[in-house]
């Protein structure tokens, strides 16, 4: 995903589990040919502890996720071997969803493009999803 074109995108804000919620997902879901390319739904979990601030990471984290997300959205650009769908941050998490052809090309670019770069305490699970539903369940509802 070379460029990141802000009328692709939709930004909806909520509450989930009592605590705010915000959504960056990609404001349609791709065209048949496209997700076919790319089946593969890349998860990636940041945990943190958001208790004080109502779900949302508290300064220190958000400038690691932010330099953490640099860091990701350069390699991404530089090969386009994965496709952003959704950011979900909230209730003391932020998630990202990855549309890849292959888990385990995504896993050792991903690897590849950390190298260097601090731990980030994060976990990644790689599940089949050919027709994207995991943007579908985080778009808005028409």
């Amino acid at each position: 995903m070379p460029i990141r074109n802000p009328e692709d995108w939709t930004l909806a804000q909520g509450k989930a589990g009592g605590n705010g919620t915000i959504i960056r997902a990609l404001a349609r879901v791709p065209l048949a040919e496209q997700r076919a390319a790319r089946t593969v739904l890349v998860s990636i979990t940041w945990a943190y502890d958001g208790e004080a601030t109502g779900g949302m990471p508290p300064r220190a984290v958000y400038d690691r996720i932010e330099g953490f997300e640099s860091v990701l959205f350069g390699a991404l650009d530089e090969g386009d071997w994965a496709t952003e769908a959704a950011a979900i941050t909230g209730n003391g998490a932020r998630q990202w969803r990855f549309y890849t052809a292959d888990a385990e090309v995504f896993i050792a670019r991903f690897t590849a493009a950390l190298t260097g770069e601090t731990i980030y305490p994060i976990e990644l699970e790689a599940v089949d999803d050919p027709e994207w539903q995991g943007l579908r369940d985080v778009q808005p509802k028409a």
